[in-house]
This record gives C-alpha cells, sequence and structure tokens, in this order.
C-alpha cells in the first residue's frame, strides 16, 4: 500500500543531494540573467490579470526547469518561490500595462522573461550560500510524500493538447496550516490549448485559496473549479479564444481521497488488487449524459470522497486516450502485475500502461498519471 506508507518516501536525502548537484551545474554553465531573445517556452497568454499572475508564474518558471532537466520536487519548490519574488514586483513599474474595462493588465512576454531572469538570478543566489533555504529542505524532506510518476505522449494526433500536474505536498508548497494535501491533476484539452494551459496555470491555486480547503475539502474543490471556469471565460470573451478541456483532479490526505472532474478524463482506485470506481465520467456521447448537460445548461463540476482504510493500492489518473482502449479494470491488474515483476516505480508503471494503449491503437493524446 505504498502511497500512504510513511516509510516509502519520495523526497530522501538522495533527491536533495541531487538537487544540490543540479543547482551547482546549471550555475557552472549559465549566466545570472537569461539573455537570449527569443523565449524558452512558448507564451500562450497576450495579457495576464493580477489575479493570473501567480499561476502562469509558476508554470513558465516550472516549464523552463523541466527543460533544463531540474529534478522534479525541486522545480516545484523553486518555481513557487520565484513567483512570490515576482508577485512583490510593483507590475504597473516594471510591466507595461494595458487598459480594460476589468482593469489593468499586464503584457505577458515581459512578466515571463522577468520569470526566466529570476530562474537565473535565484539559482545563483542558492548556490553561492552556505546551505539550501530551509523551505526547500522541509518541502523536499517531507518524508510522508506520496510516491507517484507520470508519463505522456502525443501520439498520433497533429497537436499535444493534455496537461498534468503532480504536487506531492500542496500546502507544504504554499507555506498553509493544517493537514498535508496532495494534488494530482489530468486535464484533456480540445480546440487548443488555452484553456487547458488556463486550468494547469490556476486550478490548484483555487482550490487551495478557497476558505473552506481544510474545513471542508469537497467544497473547495467545487468551489475552485466554479471559479477557474468563470475567469476563463471571461478570459476568453475578452481575447476570442474557442478552447476547452476536461479536468480530474485527486486530492489526498491521511484520511481520504477526493475526487472532483468535469468531461471523461477519469481516476480509479485500487484496493487490494481490485478496481473501485470512485467517479463516473461525463460522456455526452451517452443520451442520458448528453440530456443531463443540456439541462444544467453546460458541464457542471463533481466531487465525491472516498475514506482510506489503509487497504489501497494506488490511484490511476488518465484522459480517454487510455480509458477508450484500457477498462479500469484491467489497468488496476496491469499495474499490480508490473508492481509484482518490477517494484515499486510509478513512472515506469506510467509508461506501461501509455504503451498498452498505444500498441492496442489509442489515436489520442495519452496522459497516465
Amino acid at each position: 500500500h505504498y502511497f500512504i506508507q510513511s516509510n516509502l518516501r519520495m523526497a530522501s536525502d538522495e533527491d536533495m543531494e541531487d538537487a544540490i548537484q543540479w543547482l551547482k551545474k546549471f550555475c557552472e554553465e549559465n549566466s545570472d540573467s537569461y539573455e537570449k531573445e527569443e523565449t524558452p517556452i512558448r507564451i500562450i497568454a497576450y495579457y495576464i490579470t493580477a489575479q493570473e499572475l501567480q499561476g502562469a508564474c509558476m508554470n513558465w518558471a516550472s516549464s523552463y526547469l523541466k527543460n533544463l532537466e531540474c529534478p522534479l520536487n525541486f522545480a516545484i519548490v523553486l518555481s513557487y518561490h520565484i513567483a512570490k519574488e515576482v508577485e512583490l514586483l510593483d507590475t504597473s513599474q516594471n510591466f507595461t500595462q494595458h487598459e480594460t474595462d476589468q482593469g489593468p493588465q499586464t503584457v505577458a512576454s515581459e512578466v515571463a522573461r522577468c520569470v526566466f531572469n529570476k530562474v537565473h538570478k535565484v539559482c545563483k543566489r542558492w548556490n553561492s550560500a552556505p546551505e539550501i533555504p530551509y523551505f526547500v529542505r522541509e518541502y523536499m524532506l517531507d518524508d510522508n510524500k506520496i510516491f507517484s510518476g507520470s508519463c505522456a505522449d502525443q501520439n498520433r494526433r497533429k497537436k499535444m493538447e493534455d496537461r498534468h500536474i503532480c504536487i506531492p505536498s500542496l500546502n507544504n508548497l504554499l507555506q498553509l496550516e493544517g493537514k498535508r494535501v496532495s494534488f494530482y491533476a489530468v486535464y484533456d484539452g480540445h480546440g487548443g490549448v488555452d484553456a487547458v494551459q488556463y486550468t494547469l496555470q490556476h486550478l490548484h491555486l483555487n482550490i487551495a485559496n478557497s476558505p473552506h480547503f481544510h474545513s471542508d475539502t469537497e467544497r473547495a474543490i467545487h468551489e475552485g473549479f466554479e471559479i477557474t471556469d468563470k475567469n476563463f471565460v471571461i478570459k476568453s470573451n475578452r481575447e476570442n479564444l474557442r478552447s476547452g478541456t476536461t479536468s480530474v483532479v485527486v486530492m489526498i490526505t491521511s484520511t481520504h481521497l477526493h475526487v472532483g472532474w468535469v468531461g471523461d478524463s477519469q481516476a480509479i482506485l485500487a484496493r487490494n488488487q481490485t478496481h473501485i470506481d470512485v467517479m463516473e465520467p461525463h460522456k455526452p456521447d451517452r443520451e442520458d449524459e448528453k440530456k443531463r448537460i443540456e439541462d444544467l445548461g453546460g458541464a457542471t463540476p463533481d466531487v465525491r470522497s472516498l475514506e482510506l482504510d489503509g487497504s489501497e493500492d494506488f490511484v490511476v489518473i488518465a484522459c480517454d486516450g487510455l480509458w477508450d482502449v484500457i477498462p479500469p479494470w484491467e489497468a488496476v491488474e496491469m499495474v499490480s502485475d508490473f508492481v509484482k515483476d518490477y517494484g515499486v516505480e510509478p513512472e515506469a508503471a506510467a509508461k506501461h500502461l501509455l504503451t498498452q494503449a498505444e500498441e492496442r491503437g489509442s489515436q489520442d493524446n495519452i496522459t497516465v498519471v
């Protein structure tokens, strides 16, 4: 039952050492600022609002760090710190502003370039310090983190419109009080990447910012979905965007597993090597589901919670690129057999499921956590 046993640690002294070695190598090979004219990642947004600043900065920093092969957990906490430093800047004085009916907006490319510069400056500063900041060590050496791994592939589609996120300790990362909460999600975009990218940047923050985050997690998830959708609709109307996305979120505490979803991406639970349904995906090709969505005026989020009893083995979260060719019960069998043969290797297990889906003829983007 590897995902709730504290003796199976994701963050370890070895992880910390990997981060320190990466930091040293990065500083040896790079200057203290980002000097190239072209951005290292594509910046989709043209303007961002003050409310969108933190999520966008964290995403830009983590994407850049991923390209630089920064260790995952170190990249997560480093991205958060960089976003906080950018938030402290006076946007009206440091970046070009654009006035709208909804208030001032900031040119995204200017903020992004500031983020890339901050990556270099913060890395240089941390590398020259006597030791890594305490909050970085606190996050990375949390011995109750959950083992997780992911794999994603464009497959036979012309574009990759899936996104996913894994945050082993959301409250620790955001320095929130209360019990530890792990956050995992898969987003399957359609009609472009604007919606899926926006959801990737903001949904987890909107959930965590809910006043009910610890007292009523189901309500916080529901509110987070609603706020993210509302804000993206405003952005879409302002910028003439027409894309959408499915979303499935899994949040795990020491006592409960919470699932929130919109659309047909799906999460399943294995308990005692048996498939347990924790949600029913929204499938508009089913007549009853199509009528439900139409009656509601559109898809609305569903949230369910399950009390953990110690018999849980693992969770699989994936988009329909997997589930269209591998049923949940068989995915549980595949992962269980994989663990028996190769041990607890979540990333390899995710890749195994993805490979099986491709071999069975899946044509879609595939993402597995």
